[in-house]
């Protein structure tokens, strides 16, 4: 059962989200590290509330339609949220953020606020209506995230630059790549050295144009022979303005050459596949690619700001150009014999749920002590 948040008692953070899988996903995961202060969620009543109960101090929710693109009535109803409880405020996303911001505009509190900008996706993309809606906000976001956020994180630092650049955000920055992971939920892949066998090739990610899933198809349709098996696991993501269209869903579900499987449990499920392949042109610090460099998988991605700080990783790939041909080059080259000790041993010192946590909290810390 939902509970409205609690009045202020002990030192307490309220993560906010405008998707309740957002805070599910990954950051139910953080929770059990974090020591000093009291985490509390609210987001909109969705597929994962129940869920949350179990593992957030409580839980409340604010309705929003999310394939809107300005909802004024979930503005509202955050704001209510806002001005009424005493807690400070984590929250996740970019179009979160801008919620957020909006919804604090003149409340008089004491609330201080930490801004995760996970990857700057969809507003910062090439798309026409992003350029236009990225032009019309712009005077917006410099005064709202200014008044509205102590510390902004980033993943990478060329979405930091691109944002304060465009931003002007004047108060603190910070780096935190990835959002962790919960590495002993994984199933490792056991090395197969029978290269006669076939290989399994296969791209896990929501079912957006910005995340290659077409050019994903034209390379599958491209290997007319040969003991490959192409996969892809996802789903239509029905409150993102990328969604693929009926029409191309019907293209990839027709196609011989790929097989769809839908949703994935990708922690017990990913170790079946060989090769994980990262088509998108935006990325925070990818979770996938990270998850399956800890498995044991051979990763061939496009060199972008969310993948080109994990270059040191052993059996990635990352291409520069946008032709097929290269993802098809690396692919021919595989390799069974992959061995992803040097692989483990950094993510587990580096890419935790446990060490991500052990940074917000530092931050949370630096927050509680700016003026």
């Amino acid at each position: 059962m939902l509970t409205n948040l609690p009045l202020k008692m002990v030192i307490m953070i309220t993560y906010l989200s405008h998707w309740d899988w957002i805070l599910y996903k990954s950051r139910k995961d953080l929770i059990p590290y974090i020591n000093s202060y009291e985490i509390h969620a609210m987001c909109p009543d969705g597929e994962f509330v129940n869920k949350l109960e179990n593992i957030y101090k409580s839980t409340t929710f604010w309705e929003i339609r999310r394939e809107k693109l300005l909802d004024l009535k979930a503005i509202r109803s955050l704001r209510n949220h806002i001005k009424d409880v005493e807690t400070d405020y984590h929250c996740f996303t970019l179009k979160t953020g801008i919620l957020f911001s909006i919804a604090n505009i003149f409340l008089n509190t004491e609330n201080k606020a930490v801004l995760s900008i996970t990857g700057l996706g969809f507003m910062f993309s090439k798309n026409i209506k992003a350029k236009i809606i990225r032009i019309l906000m712009k005077p917006f976001i410099k005064i709202l995230f200014n008044n509205s956020f102590d510390i902004i994180i980033f993943q990478n630092p060329s979405d930091q630059e691109k944002f304060v650049s465009y931003s002007k955000f004047s108060n603190k920055t910070e780096i935190v790549h990835s959002s962790g992971i919960k590495t002993d939920n994984f199933e490792i892949k056991k090395i197969n050295i029978q290269n006669n066998s076939t290989t399994k090739i296969i791209l896990v990610s929501r079912l957006l144009y910005d995340k290659g899933i077409l050019d994903y198809l034209n390379l599958a349709e491209s290997f007319k022979s040969g003991n490959l098996e192409f996969y892809l696991a996802g789903e239509r993501d029905d409150g993102n303005p990328q969604n693929i269209k009926q029409e191309d869903m019907d293209k990839l579900l027709q196609s011989k050459n790929l097989n769809y499987l839908g949703k994935i449990d990708v922690e017990k499920e990913l170790s079946n596949f060989d090769i994980l392949v990262l088509m998108s042109r935006h990325e925070g610090f990818s979770r996938i690619l990270l998850e399956a460099l800890y498995v044991g998988l051979y990763c061939v991605a496009y060199k972008i700001p969310g993948t080109e700080g994990m270059a040191s990783f052993n059996n990635l790939e990352l291409i520069k150009s946008g032709e097929i041909e290269e993802f098809k080059k690396f692919i021919n080259n595989y390799s069974r014999n992959v061995d992803n000790t040097y692989n483990t041993k950094l993510i587990e010192e580096k890419y935790t749920s446990k060490a991500i946590a052990i940074e917000f909290e530092k931050l949370y810390k630096k927050m509680d002590l700016l003026d």
